[in-house]
């Protein structure tokens, strides 16, 4: 996998929202449908080989409109109703479009069966409460414990991927694991949000239900809670978030040898410079989980309905999302897990084939849902975290803060 720019979790679909509606009114640089078939996608969301879509379609006129900040851009364009593109791509917060759902088109209608070709959470993920099918399947974040070998075999630890996820089966065995690599110098953690948010995917609970009852109180939330902030509190993490500099130093340093993220998280560790060969993926402690990715929409204003549902059919064919992979976007389509790019051996991974087990995840994760309103549940709750990582709080009174903050923000 190559590196890829990609967004932190707690994506904060209710501040996109409000952003774009404090915009004022204009009109967006989409095409009329006399300019032909106008597809947005931001940069680095599409696999590289479907921007060839033109060449499959001769016979249509194809614009592919590289577009940052593209949420902010759509929501304000459909606003205006002047300027929307025929295709669009957005991300895993499709319930921020529910009250606007007729300004996408059904994609049932269109011939897609949401029970199969792709991992089912997508597709659950991509139809909103109507019931309306509005996204089709990109890539997908499943989760794996990713280690290294070399230093897992200076603190006894197993260091084959089967013995590994063996251990780490439970919760229990991760945290037994985190303590033998603290005594050798190294840390098995690097970001408790990381440990705190896989709890919860594994059990297939969001900050809400499907009804909208806020479960970011009850006693699996405060268990997965308190479980990562004793990691913290006692020294088993590293404390520094992906992305970072810091994060980059402790794996640079040797002081991070082992930590829970999804598949697109991989090539910061050769950002990081670390070495060749010695990381090794093992299947995630506790069970799988995933999460993130994005979709590709069709507008209901399109004039062009037939041919964007075929051009978005072939831009996310098992072949185009297989050949994603090196691009840093792991695939949903199902057939997709057969190729011969997921099932290669990864010389960075010491010649293992981290597909299989980040397909093996994907496939096997639960549905959890997802509403307008999680960022500021779990933006709340990261922060909590934060402040025990920080010592400025014990685990029980950043959990009440954060609640307090939390019920303070969902009454406005």
């Amino acid at each position: 996998m190559k590196n890829r720019r990609v967004l932190p979790r707690v994506a904060a679909s209710a501040t996109v929202t409000a952003m774009a509606l404090a915009l004022t009114a204009c009109g967006g640089s989409g095409s009329s449908a006399s300019d032909g078939l106008t597809v947005w996608y931001a940069p680095g969301s599409v696999p590289k080989a479907s921007l060839a879509v033109q060449k499959n379609f001769p016979g249509l006129k194809i614009k592919l409109i590289p577009t940052p900040n593209l949420e902010t851009k759509l929501k304000t364009t459909l606003q205006t109703g002047s300027g929307l593109p025929d295709v669009v791509v957005i991300g895993n917060h499709i319930s921020s479009y529910a009250d606007i759902s007729t300004k996408f088109v059904d994609l049932k209608t269109m011939g897609a069966d949401p029970k199969k070709d792709y991992v089912t959470w997508k597709w659950t993920n991509g139809t909103l409460p109507d019931g309306r099918v509005i996204g089709y399947p990109i890539d997908t974040g499943p989760q794996g414990l990713f280690y290294r070998s070399d230093l897992f075999r200076k603190a006894g630890l197993p260091t084959d991927p089967a013995a590994v996820s063996k251990m780490a089966s439970t919760w229990d065995g991760y945290r037994t694991m985190a303590e033998k690599a603290k005594k050798a110098g190294f840390k098995a953690c690097d970001d408790a949000n990381q440990v705190y948010f896989l709890q919860l995917e594994q059990k297939g609970q969001g900050s809400f239900d499907t009804s909208g009852k806020y479960l970011g109180d009850n006693a699996s939330t405060r268990k997965a809670f308190d479980y990562s902030a004793k990691l913290l509190s006692d020294g088993l993490c590293t404390k520094a978030a992906p992305y970072s500099t810091d994060w980059n130093s402790s794996v640079a340093q040797n002081a991070l040898g082992g930590f829970v993220a999804p598949v697109y998280e991989g090539p910061l560790l050769e950002t990081a410079g670390s070495p060749k060969g010695v990381w090794r993926v093992a299947y995630p402690p506790g069970g799988p989980g995933s999460k993130g990715g994005s979709y590709m929409s069709i507008l209901s204003s399109s004039k062009h309905r037939k041919d964007a549902y075929k051009v978005i059919k072939w831009m996310m064919s098992p072949a185009n999302q297989a050949s994603g992979f090196d691009d840093g976007l792991f695939p949903s389509a199902l057939a997709a897990y057969k190729s011969p790019e997921l099932n290669a051996a990864q010389p960075f991974y010491g010649g293992q084939p981290t597909g299989v087990v980040f397909a093996k995840v994907a496939q096997e994760s639960p549905t959890v849902p997802v509403t307008p309103q999680d960022g500021v549940v779990e933006g709340a709750l990261v922060d909590a975290l934060k402040s025990v990582a920080q010592g400025k709080a014990s685990a029980d009174e950043a959990w009440k803060s954060a609640q307090a903050q939390i019920a303070k923000e969902l009454k406005r």
